[in-house]
């Protein structure tokens, strides 16, 4: 059985949040209640009590350990720049929101979920997210994003 990392009673995760070269976002459909894959969210994973093991930061522990998970060893994190935070009670979670700001590799077209097929992967454009997800934490999430690569850009100019 796992155990899950907790804070303030909120079970803590991980969302992960990566951009393709044309500025499109990666988004899981996941299996809903009516048998489809309604659910669109960012990637994100659970924080497990092992995380916190070895001493570094458990949320990047967590995070590269979900991303192994998920992507099967297809994605390579080169950069990452933790975003911030977006409780949702309503589910009993708190997520770390992570930008993955320099990535290799391919994602493939399912995240796995113990080692089976689980959640649909899917590009989007950034600004059509919303047309998608209902959720007020994609919202929120998004207008992380979206506040990260201004700064980014701004920098680079």
């Amino acid at each position: 059985m796992t155990a899950y990392s907790y804070r303030n009673g909120l079970r803590e995760a991980v969302a992960f949040l990566l951009v393709d070269q044309t500025g499109r976002v990666l988004l899981e459909c996941r299996p809903d209640k009516h048998g489809g894959f309604g659910d669109i969210f960012y990637p994100s994973g659970s924080i497990e009590m092992k995380d916190h093991a070895d001493g570094l930061d458990y949320r990047e522990v967590a995070l590269r350990r979900e991303i192994a998970e998920e992507f099967r060893g297809g994605v390579i994190i080169q950069s990452l720049e933790l975003l911030g935070e977006v409780a949702v009670r309503e589910i009993g979670l708190v997520f770390y929101v992570y930008w993955i700001a320099a990535w290799s590799g391919e994602a493939g077209e399912h995240t796995y979920e113990d080692g089976m097929p689980f959640g649909q992967l899917r590009w989007m454009a950034i600004d059509e997210v919303q047309a998608v997800s209902a959720f007020d934490s994609t919202a929120q999430m998004t207008g992380m994003l979206n506040d990260a690569l201004r700064r980014s850009t701004a920098e680079r100019a």
